[in-house]
């Protein structure tokens, strides 16, 4: 029962994982060079909003 609930704990994890790659690679598509700048002001706005 232990390794079934890893297993699983390590696919959610791994499939977390493949879609922010690919929410980032879309992102860098759409944005090219400006990603980096459109991922600062995002963690600005985040830290502001739990802040």
């Amino acid at each position: 029962m232990k390794k079934k609930i890893i297993t699983l704990i390590i696919l959610c994890v791994l499939l977390y994982l493949t879609v922010v790659v690919i929410e980032f690679c879309c992102f860098y598509e759409v944005l090219g060079d400006d990603i980096w700048d459109f991922l600062k002001d995002f963690w600005n706005w985040y830290k502001t909003l739990f802040l």
